[in-house]
């Protein structure tokens, strides 16, 4: 049984997507990622777009996945996604002033949509078209945004990630488990990290960290959330096969029109080494 993959898609415009989907079927693939900040008509450098002009054609990329037996994730990354620290809520909470405790806690009973960005609120109406499963970052956005907009998503049937990611290097053990333990405090249905590997051992570190958060989910499974974690970069690369034997639920793969991440692999290139690494494995 081939392990669970998805294509991530950008650097080209709707209309290609469904060459991407038929691509993704003849490769067994499960999952599609729609990345709305790669995609020509929706990315946040071209500035603001019409929305009523692109929806329907998304409502129509969403069926046509759903009906060759596709699920579809969306994600739209904020131009700047990145630059900052990774730093846990937990960890926010502990460091907070009890004016900063209070002043959390007032925005996290607000219903108010206006804190939300904008490449949020389009996520919205794509759940409203039926996407299968939204991704947004754990990371940089404020309490009361996660929480409502899981809520809204769930309403929805929609599944959400919550996700994490470190452009310049490794996120450490202890946070990687301060983190997985606030995706499942908001409910999140996967919770994925990935974080740039630079040396060998970033690469073992990948793999003790999917071994650590599998043990954790292991103690009780409904109450903790699947995951992905793998290392971006030239080295992580054997990362993206190796954290599905690890643990991890489903790795990422390019598409023909290139990749959204460094170091994403072809799904041929994945399977392989997944095949290569699943048979040493079993050998020990």
């Amino acid at each position: 049984m081939k392990p669970r993959t998805c294509l991530s898609i950008g650097n080209i415009g709707l209309s290609r997507v469904y060459d991407v989907v038929d691509y993704a079927k003849s490769k067994d693939v499960e999952f599609i990622e729609l990345r709305f900040d790669m995609i020509s008509e929706t990315a946040r450098s071209k500035g603001h777009f019409h929305k009523d002009a692109v929806l329907p054609e998304i409502k129509k990329i969403i069926s046509y996945a759903k009906n060759k037996g596709i699920k579809t994730i969306a994600a739209n990354r904020d131009i700047s996604y990145g630059a900052n620290a990774c730093i846990s809520f937990l960890e926010k909470q502990r460091a907070a002033k009890p004016s900063d405790s209070s002043g959390l806690k007032i925005a996290e009973k607000s219903g108010d949509r206006d804190s939300e960005p904008e490449r949020i609120k389009f996520l919205r109406d794509v759940i409203e078209l039926g996407i299968d499963i939204c991704d947004i970052e754990l990371d940089v956005l404020e309490r009361n945004v996660i929480k409502n907009f899981i809520e809204f998503a769930h309403s929805k049937k929609t599944q959400v990630i919550l996700s994490v990611h470190d452009f310049k290097g490794q996120i450490g053990l202890l946070d990687t488990v301060r983190f997985y333990l606030d995706s499942s405090y908001f409910g999140a249905d996967y919770f994925k990290l990935s974080d740039t590997v630079i040396s060998d051992e970033d690469a073992l570190s990948v793999s003790e960290k999917n071994i650590k958060i599998r043990s954790i989910k292991m103690t009780e499974e409904k109450a903790f959330p699947e995951f992905i974690i793998f290392g971006m970069g030239e080295k992580g690369r054997i990362t993206r096969a190796s954290s599905v034997i690890c643990g991890s639920c489903f790795a990422y793969c390019s598409s023909p029109f290139g990749i959204t991440a460094p170091g994403q692999t072809t799904p041929e290139e994945f399977y392989k080494t997944a095949d290569f690494l699943g048979t040493l494995k079993w050998a020990q």
